[in-house]
């Protein structure tokens, strides 16, 4: 085991108390509201600060920043309290062990994917020529890698199709 080896297992844990901690439900909302909140920003805060640009005389650039900031905001802290909201519901009715079980299931998926992208990334020459040799005789991120590619290679067809 090298260095790799060690973080990619600390990666692991790290996500898996978290999803643990936090519940499955709480994760989803969480993962809901960044989504959720990236796509209301991104479609609404150009007409938004056109109007707050024109109301209070303010540079363009900064009113696009702090509209998008304050409707991302927005619907990641909607997407909290519904979170909240849906946990207390479930520990009334006595599932809060399950929904912590699920949410570490879904916390170690989240580490999955992202060491996957990471180590995809690294391996295809996105990393300093010192590391190379480290990553190549690490023996748990070949599997990432590979799951890195997958990834990559399935949101390109998604995108294409989408067009």
């Amino acid at each position: 085991m090298n260095f790799f080896d060690i973080a990619i297992l600390v990666v692991l844990a790290a996500f898996l108390l978290k999803g643990v901690l936090r519940g499955l439900l709480k994760e989803i909302c969480s993962l809901l509201g960044l989504v959720v909140g990236s796509l209301v920003a991104l479609r609404f805060h150009g007409e938004l600060a056109e109007t707050m640009a024109s109301s209070f005389r303010l540079p363009p650039a900064f009113c696009a920043a702090v509209t998008f900031g304050l409707l991302f905001l927005a619907a990641v802290l909607v997407f909290w309290g519904i979170g909240f909201l849906l946990t207390r519901f479930v520990k009334l009715l006595f599932l809060g062990g399950m929904n912590r079980v699920a949410g570490g299931f879904f916390g170690l998926a989240e580490g999955v994917l992202l060491l996957a992208v990471i180590l995809y990334s690294l391996g295809s020459g996105g990393s300093p020529t010192f590391l190379q040799p480290s990553l190549k005789s690490s023996q748990l991120a070949p599997p990432f890698r590979t799951l890195g590619a997958d990834v990559f290679r399935g949101g390109h067809r998604l995108l294409e199709d989408w067009k």
